[in-house]
């Protein structure tokens, strides 16, 4: 499983502090842009994306929790791969989550609001 952490800049939304607000947004960046990179969007529920490529369904999750030293958003996507799949269906998922996690960066810091990306393991 990686994470990616990012601060999310939200001045322009009325309510900073409202954390469902940022994932949603996020979220829906993160439908509407992925396509862009060969990904296809499933069913979208609150601060849960999932896309897809090749018939492979990949899930993330979006979450906001507290505030960095600049008063920003602290945000991280995660990815739950399947842990019960066999080894070559494991790579096979693990090369499109690399694809994906380049995706989902390129496409959040093409929006100025998001920035100090980090991948944590």
């Amino acid at each position: 499983m990686r994470k990616l952490q990012f601060a999310a800049n939200c001045a322009h939304q009325p309510k900073v502090d409202d954390y469902n607000v940022v994932q949603k947004q996020v979220a829906d960046l993160l439908a509407a842009k992925l396509s862009q990179y060969g990904f296809q969007t499933l069913s979208q529920s609150g601060d849960q994306i999932a896309v897809s490529v090749d018939n492979h369904a990949l899930p993330l999750s979006v979450t906001c929790q507290g505030h960095n030293v600049d008063g920003h958003l602290v945000c991280e996507i995660t990815s739950y791969p399947d842990e019960d799949q066999d080894w070559l269906d494991r790579i096979a998922e693990q090369s499109l989550l690399n694809q994906l996690a380049q995706a989902v960066e390129n496409t959040l810091k093409e929006d100025e609001s998001f920035s100090q990306f980090q991948w944590k393991s």
